[in-house]
């Protein structure tokens, strides 16, 4: 049911109150509607992007981040949140990520068959996994969501629920209450001040914002939220760079796979690349994160850039092209570039705090502090050249690794556009803000999901992560209200 009017509803009239209309909010809201629970879902903006989104999301970024990064760009202001920006890409966390999570894998994806379903994952001939490819790495298996725009799927069936509220352009300002207890929350609808209550709120507005508005609701109210509450703490994204290309005998790949009885879910007609995760042994011995490597593969013969490329690459290995060419008949050679999408570890140090000014509804801007350590540019050192001492092992092919990943100092960082931490989940309050059933410490009836809420990032894609354990928020507090 879509929303015109917060005054005629009494206080209390919804049972739980949804802050943010993203893959967080409204899977939770879905959730609760099966158990035939009121739930108001309000939204800060409209069906579509709000042109003037940076009046409300500027910001200053620190660290090695470049400073002209606008934090307006990977955010959205509208119903259906940061669906609108994603590509569709979905994967699990690896199990060892959960070593320092409250919960463990199979209790985070309880609810598999509803994440896949409200996300579009349909069955087919393979699931998500992780496979050894080598010594050193394990093949994984990403799927892509059909779902990918929620406004386009959900907006229809939530305008006729008949137990899922949405009001629009309605924006949380900040929360009230005390003695462990949100009392109400305040919130700008039509150019006006609202007080709603609920007996029970979740904060669902995104990675950068439910730390910004926790933090200007304890500014205002510091005897509801602790000050020692690391609100804001341990922020990390996903760098993304491509710092490598090369080139490789298709047919002599294959053979590969079927000589190591590996089972291939990798075509190159079909879908021409192939994803490697560093193993859990190889990553302990090195001491390195989690990182994905995507090799994009392009046929010679299907690019006009290839020409030069190969040219240049006979001077880097001769005696493999002279081998090649002599011996092989048949055009099997690709070339291949290598993405990185790195896991990045929490630290205290990036955080994202308040600026000095304000948006247009008086709430502060957020500044972000994201620098990049040296176990993110050893990891891409260590995973580039085993990759490409593998190459030569097996005589496969080659790689050329960009010199900059050598280098003390990057001379520059690539955000993924994946917001986590900020409002991670943990067993005290003094390195976590929630707990493991993502309610806030200390206070009995403020919930948090989202990505904002991750102990740690992974290398994979958050929003089947988010989609999860908000299915499971929203079970939790079916538990609390019955």
């Amino acid at each position: 049911m879509i929303l015109t009017n917060l005054n005629n509803y009494k206080d209390n009239f919804f049972s739980v109150i949804i802050i943010g209309s993203g893959p967080a909010g409204i899977s939770t809201a879905l959730k609760l509607e099966k158990y035939k629970i009121k739930t108001l879902l309000i939204e800060a903006g409209s069906l579509e992007d709000a042109q003037n989104k940076e009046d409300f999301f500027k910001g200053n970024i620190f660290g090695d981040v470049d400073p002209n990064e606008d934090l307006s760009l990977k955010r959205a202001r509208m119903f259906g949140g940061t669906s609108s920006l994603w590509g569709g890409h979905c994967s699990k966390f690896e199990k060892e990520q959960f070593e320092n999570w409250p919960i463990d894998y199979g209790e985070c994806y309880k609810f598999e068959n509803d994440t896949n379903k409200i996300l579009g994952l349909k069955r087919y001939h393979t699931d998500f996994y992780y496979k050894k490819f080598n010594d050193k790495f394990n093949q994984f298996h990403r799927r892509y969501a059909s779902k990918k725009r929620f406004k386009d799927i959900y907006y229809d069936y939530i305008k006729n629920s008949k137990y899922i509220y949405l009001s629009l352009n309605t924006s949380l300002i900040k929360f009230n209450g005390s003695q462990n207890q949100i009392g109400s929350m305040e919130c700008k609808f039509k150019g006006e001040n609202h007080q709603i209550k609920s007996k029970y709120y979740i904060l669902a507005a995104g990675g950068i914002e439910n730390s910004r508005l926790l933090l200007w609701s304890r500014r205002n109210n510091n005897n509801l939220f602790a000050d020692s509450l690391p609100i804001g703490n341990y922020y990390m994204d996903h760098p993304w760079h491509t710092p490598a290309e090369g080139f490789i005998n298709y047919n002599k790949l294959l053979k590969y796979f079927k000589n190591n009885n590996i089972n291939r879910e990798f075509y190159m007609d079909c879908l021409s690349r192939l994803y490697l995760s560093p193993n859990t042994e190889f990553k302990n011995k090195n001491q390195i994160l989690s990182v994905a490597l995507w090799l994009r593969f392009e046929n010679k013969k299907n690019s006009n850039n290839n020409k030069n490329f190969f040219k240049k690459a006979y001077c880097v290995a001769p005696n493999f092209f002279k081998n090649y060419f002599e011996k092989n008949k048949s055009d099997d050679l690709f070339k291949f570039s290598v993405s990185l999408h790195q896991e990045q570890e929490p630290l205290s140090l990036n955080k994202i705090s308040l600026d000095n000014n304000s948006d247009p509804f008086g709430v502060p801007y957020a500044n972000l502090n994201w620098k990049i350590s040296n176990k993110i540019k050893k990891t891409a050192q260590d995973s580039l050249v085993s990759l490409g001492k593998f190459l030569i092992k097996q005589n496969l092919g080659r790689i050329s690794i960009d010199e900059y990943i050598f280098k003390e100092k990057y001379n520059f960082i690539f955000g993924g556009a994946h917001q986590m931490g900020g409002t991670r989940m943990g067993k005290n309050s003094e390195t976590s803000v929630v707990d493991e059933n993502l309610k806030v410490h200390s206070i009995n009836n403020l919930y948090i999901t989202g990505s904002s809420v991750f102990p740690t990032s992974g290398h994979g894609h958050p929003t089947y992560t988010i989609v999860s354990l908000s299915l499971r928020l929203g079970d939790h507090i079916k538990n609390k209200l019955t």
